[in-house]
């Protein structure tokens, strides 16, 4: 199945550096975005490195319809936790992770922290992806029945990313994908500003990926820029 994929970036209303970063490989058939970490240095460092890292492990593991994603990911996180601790020793560096690799008619989705993943089919949108925070962990935790301690000033705060001490679990689910389905990958640059239901609406209206990207993040912008925006759009056809 053919892979038509276009990405979109933009440093925002309120950034002084763009500490984002995007793959968007239709030979590969691999997308990506990743994601510096606010408050810790060398946002855009982790994020550069993570998609490096990725592309060339990829490019090492050429035409498979599946991979190792669980090696990959360890290979990734290794290399940023060793580039943060030559950059900033006490503190690390970090970033989040986001990436879809198309096979013939499936795909996965490795995720690592709060970018995004959604899919869209026949005017139903869906969310891919669960953020890794504080929040979801507390939820996560109440459902098993252990107690939880809320504090709503850190509920957003993340509580994984790539380039945190190994060793790193990511989620890495497997999906069904059809001629027509369009899907987008992005940092939280565009969810904070833009509803699934309206991505949804913009995947549908959207007459190329380029189209759907480019509207995407400048919306973002239009809303308030509240931080970088990254948006991989990919439709299958």
């Amino acid at each position: 199945m053919k892979l038509n994929a276009h990405a979109v970036t933009d440093i925002g209303c309120h950034r002084s550096e763009n500490e984002d970063c995007s793959l968007c490989d239709e030979k590969l058939r691999v997308f990506a975005v990743a994601d510096g970490i606010g408050g810790l240095p060398a946002g855009a460092q982790a994020s550069s490195g993570a998609i490096t890292i990725l592309a060339d492990w990829f490019r090492r593991h050429p035409a498979a319809a599946t991979a190792d994603y669980a090696a990959a990911l360890e290979e990734t996180n290794d290399a940023v936790f060793f580039l943060g601790s030559q950059l900033s020793p006490r503190q690390g560096i970090g970033t989040t992770l986001t990436l879809a690799h198309f096979g013939t008619d499936v795909f996965h989705v490795v995720h690592v922290g709060d970018s995004s993943m959604f899919a869209w089919r026949s005017g139903e949108i869906t969310v891919l992806t669960t953020d890794h925070n504080v929040e979801n962990d507390q939820k996560a935790r109440a459902a098993r029945g252990e107690p939880v301690h809320f504090f709503q000033g850190n509920l957003h705060a993340l509580t994984r990313c790539v380039g945190q001490p190994p060793p790193l679990e990511g989620d890495i689910t497997e999906h069904v994908y059809k001629s027509g389905d369009r899907f987008l990958v992005c940092t939280d640059g565009i969810t904070r500003c833009i509803t699934a239901h309206e991505i949804g609406e913009y995947l549908a209206e959207a007459e190329t990926p380029e189209a759907a990207a480019t509207l995407l993040v400048e919306l973002a912008r239009e809303r308030g820029g509240l931080d970088n925006a990254t948006a991989v759009v990919i439709f299958a056809e």
